[in-house]
């Protein structure tokens, strides 16, 4: 059986062919991606998979699944392809004034010049009878909206008026997007506004679903179709027909889950370097960092990986004024419509340059190469590294040094300079952009002496000399041009929820509603597996589960060894993997240990940090100074966490942080012992 992955980047789709049982790459192949066409890069990931599957002569009954990376919906709201949409808030009477101050919204910006166009209307709860909900929606259709978000106050605690709404927009045909689709945390105005968010791209991206779908079945594929979002969650293809904001940004968190899926690692700064963009950012804890994703100045409610984007990636242009380099980018090569210099092999010298404005409104001061017969290509990041000798001929950006060289020497006569002092400006100019965005995310995280992960097609490019910069380790990864689409196939299912728990049994009833998603999406039963985190800023908690589809032993789904967890607990640590000891294991969960030693005399002092680390390689705790006892199982727990610190209890295939006092009851199938963890979840 093999399994697909399709990213589609800004410059570049490319898909993968994994094989189910033994994790190899088959084959990939790589489209430009189709920004103009009718079903917008929708069209270039269909192209991808057809070329795909017929460049290998796969048989569309061996695919197990088909997994989608997109920047569909960033697209749409970058470029206004939106429609107007109607703001059905709900309240009580008595608080009508309240919830029509946290709900009616002026304007959502959606990028620089473009402004979501809103309809408000607000109906009391105690009058929102099904008769009353379809007029108030009819008058909204009739105003001329495309979609209607419904958003009611405390559909936290009952969301029926919601539901109510969103069946008969339904009914209507009016796409709708409610509140608690989103979110199961407090926020009116934030799920206000993620709701609007979301409907306004509901058509288009519903158009777009259901085009796919029938692209995979005239191609004979009858896998599941699945969608990858932003917090590395997996869900239907139909998702993106419901809750297309949820994807933002799912590009780089498939890369990261790609890269990890080889190369497990605790703390590390990864640097994706696309044709158009770089995306920096930080793996914490063995995965992606996440952030609730802003847009302009808009807080939603949404989650996707943390992320800082640089304009300029291997085919960034050259701006060029008066003599001098004036930019790197932010035009490309893919949007001038050039090829690379490096990977032309009918340029014939001697060559000249010019300058050009790649698109309509831009300045006349991007650099490009005529050849002798007037053919043009674009000088890029990527020829620049070329022309040095940077690259490795198994590098996915090698190319001819020689063609680069001498296309940059017209260049290099124009500022006075040489051929390798030219080349070497525009890489530093290029790396300058990178360092103060790195800097920022090693002190935000607090990262200790991490390594760097190059990733994308242009890693060779940019990474090395940015982590030479930064005097950080670096390991590029293998496929690194491919690994978003890796990435994409081979990360297991997850499901994320975060909602407000006041109870254990709340608690619990939430863990299996999560578990039953799971198995709903072809999870393998046995395998799911489920870490509680609290969110203390919220008071709420983050449920976060994960399985495995079936057949469990696919060497596609990663889980590690007990050296390589020990090795993983010993970098959490910061201790020699010789001291880190196994206190506790079971299928799931291992839990480490160590004692560290300071002082000398009456001075001296001993702590023992311990770690918990899950059978992918996640740090789902760790403290600097705790204990940890075993539990018997199947057994009611009631549990404390120290003032100001934090606990964890290991039960079966559940691993719950808490904050807070907390009474659980282990699974009834749980025949194993589980583990309880106290300590102070600080940096160790």
């Amino acid at each position: 059986m093999i399994r697909i992955g399709i990213d589609v980047g800004g410059t570049f789709t490319k898909a993968v062919a994994l094989h189910q049982e033994t994790g190899e790459l088959l084959t990939h192949v790589t489209v430009p991606t189709t920004h103009r066409a009718k079903h917008g890069v929708a069209a270039g990931a269909v192209q991808a998979l057809q070329t795909l599957i017929d460049q290998a002569g796969i048989p569309p009954e061996t695919i197990r699944v088909v997994t989608l990376s997109t920047t569909q919906a960033v697209n749409a709201l970058l470029e206004g392809d939106v429609v107007p949409v109607g703001i059905l808030a709900i309240g009580p009477r008595a608080e009508r004034r309240q919830t029509q101050q946290r709900t009616r919204l002026e304007q959502i910006e959606l990028a620089p010049g473009r402004t979501l166009t809103l309809h408000y209307t607000y109906l009391d709860r105690e009058a929102a009878s099904p008769d009353t909900v379809r007029a108030t929606l009819e008058t909204l259709h009739r105003s001329g909206v495309g979609a209607v978000a419904i958003s009611a106050a405390y559909a936290v605690e009952d969301p029926e008026p919601e539901r109510l709404a969103l069946a008969i927009a339904g009914e209507l045909g009016l796409p709708a997007t409610a509140g608690h689709q989103l979110t199961g945390l407090y926020g009116l105005e934030v799920r206000t506004v993620t709701a609007a968010i979301n409907a306004s791209i509901l058509p288009r991206m519903r158009e777009t679903t259901q085009w796919v779908r029938a692209a995979l079945r005239e191609a004979g594929i009858l896998a599941p179709a699945m969608i990858l979002t932003g917090d590395l969650s997996v869900a239907p293809i139909d998702q993106l027909a419901e809750l297309p904001a949820a994807s933002m940004l799912s590009g780089p968190a498939a890369s990261v889950a790609g890269a990890l899926r080889g190369h497990p690692t605790v703390d590390a700064l990864f640097v994706e370097v696309g044709g158009t963009s770089t995306n920096l950012g930080v793996i914490r804890d063995g995965r992606p960092a996440l952030r609730y994703v802003r847009i302009m100045q808009h807080p939603t409610c949404l989650r996707s990986v943390d992320v800082h984007v640089a304009g300029l990636g291997g085919g960034s242009l050259i701006r060029v004024e008066r003599g001098r380099i004036i930019g790197i980018g932010p035009r490309s090569a893919h949007i001038a419509g050039l090829p690379y210099v490096s990977f032309t092999s009918d340029l014939e010298p001697p060559f000249m340059i010019t300058t050009i404005a790649p698109q309509p409104g831009d300045t006349p001061d991007y650099v490009v190469v005529r050849d002798r017969n007037g053919r043009t290509a674009a000088l890029t990041l990527t020829d620049a590294a070329n022309a040095l000798g940077l690259l490795a001929p198994h590098d996915y950006a090698f190319g001819d040094r020689e063609r680069a060289r001498a296309a940059f020497q017209p260049l290099a006569d124009l500022l006075g300079r040489t051929v390798d002092e030219t080349a070497r400006e525009v890489l530093v100019r290029a790396v300058d952009t990178l360092v103060p965005l790195a800097r920022e995310l090693i002190q935000d995280y607090e990262l200790r002496e991490p390594q760097l992960i190059g990733l994308g097609g242009g890693a060779g490019v940019l990474a090395p000399a940015l982590a030479q910069r930064l005097q950080l380790p670096l390991m590029i990864a293998q496929h690194a041009e491919v690994m978003a689409s890796i990435g994409a196939a081979t990360t297991p299912l997850n499901v994320i929820e975060e909602v407000h728990i006041r109870s254990g049994s709340e608690l619990l009833a939430a863990i299996e509603r999560v578990e039953r998603r799971l198995v709903a999406l072809g999870a393998d039963r046995r395998s799911v597996q489920v870490v509680v985190e609290p969110i203390p800023e919220r008071q709420a908690s983050r449920i976060r589960a994960t399985a495995f589809q079936e057949p469990s032993t696919s060497s596609t789904e990663i889980r590690i060894s007990r050296a390589e967890a020990l090795e993983l607990a010993a970098q959490a640590l910061g201790v020699p993997s010789h001291c880190v000891e196994l206190q506790f294991e079971n299928a799931f969960y291992r839990v480490f240990t160590a004692v560290v030693r300071s002082g000398i005399g009456p001075f001296r002092r001993e702590r023992r940090p311990l770690v918990v680390v899950d059978s992918t390689g996640t740090i789902c705790f760790r403290a600097a100074d705790g204990w940890c006892r075993a539990l018997r199982s199947a057994a009611e727990l009631s549990l404390s966490a120290p003032t100001g610190g934090c606990a964890c209890a290991i039960v079966g295939s559940r691993c719950l942080l808490f904050d807070r006092a907390l009474t659980v009851q282990a699974p009834a199938d749980a025949d194993e012992p589980g583990c309880l963890l106290i300590g102070h979840p600080v940096r160790v």
